[in-house]
């Protein structure tokens, strides 16, 4: 029999919600490389909650691609892998991770020049200043993502470390700069790493790695960030969520909500 867990649920937070975090953080701190299964049973007589509780918070996690199910065989999860979710709203907002999955460093934030490449993506002449960003995303000690970002530097002047780490770039420009994120542009390319990449993963050189490339624009067409990220290809999932309600953008709601009013 399972052990229950004694939980103090919040008055006006809906149940199921505080369950799934729960068993996010039980899966945060679980066990090692092999498939784990989950039943309803399990889950409702350890939280103490009925099994249609459980069931609804199970059915966000596996929309958030954490479980998976098999037919008649029950829910699972595997350890070890950064599962993305990959739909508008992420896309527009890759940086920030709020499951709580992994750690956040900050390995540069810096002036730099811009080369031809980046110069183009963003607009600027070559040569001109601009700041770069990396962050690097650990699962616990491994380096499992590198983020490279790069920013004009009149759209850099109050971005803080603290936003790097806690906050996403879309709120950064929404909250800070005032400006809306309309629309991006993003190429994922699986490749073999180079030895640079090798190196800093603690990988051999041609190991896969997923490269995606992302480039967001403000209104007209405006370029606001340039970047790339790398990843380990064997320590991460994507997850594509495609529907009607998901093709409009959230700034294009928001629009079309205060059209309405």
């Amino acid at each position: 029999m399972p052990t229950r867990r004694e939980i103090i649920f919040e008055p006006g937070v809906p149940l199921y919600r505080q369950v799934q975090q729960h068993i996010q953080s039980m899966l945060r701190n679980g066990r090692g490389g092999r498939p784990v299964r989950l039943t309803d049973a399990y889950l409702a007589d350890r939280f103490g909650v009925s099994r249609i509780t459980v069931r609804k918070a199970v059915e966000k996690l596996v929309d958030d691609g954490l479980l998976y199910r098999i037919p008649k065989l029950g829910t699972f999860v595997r350890p070890g892998m950064l599962r993305e979710r990959l739909t508008l709203t992420s896309f527009l907002d890759p940086w920030s991770d709020k499951s709580g999955a992994v750690t956040i460093r900050v390995g540069r934030f810096e002036q730099v020049k811009a080369d031809e490449k980046i110069a183009s993506r963003l607009g600027v002449r070559v040569g001109e200043k601009i700041v770069y960003i990396q962050r690097l995303r650990f699962q616990g000690s491994s380096l499992v993502v590198v983020d490279d970002r790069y920013l004009r530097s009149d759209h850099a002047r109050q971005l803080t470390q603290e936003h790097i780490l806690r906050s996403s770039f879309v709120d950064y420009f929404q909250e800070q700069l005032g400006l809306d994120v309309e629309n991006g542009e993003m190429e994922i390319e699986a490749r073999g790493a180079t030895r640079k990449e090798a190196k800093i993963f603690g990988i051999k050189d041609g190991e896969p790695v997923l490269v995606r490339g992302i480039v967001l624009y403000g209104r007209r067409k405006n370029p606001l960030l340039s970047g790339i990220s790398v990843y380990r290809a064997d320590r991460v999932g994507y997850r594509v969520i495609m529907s009607r309600e998901a093709e409009q953008l959230p700034i294009a709601r928001k629009t079309a909500q205060r059209a309405r009013r």
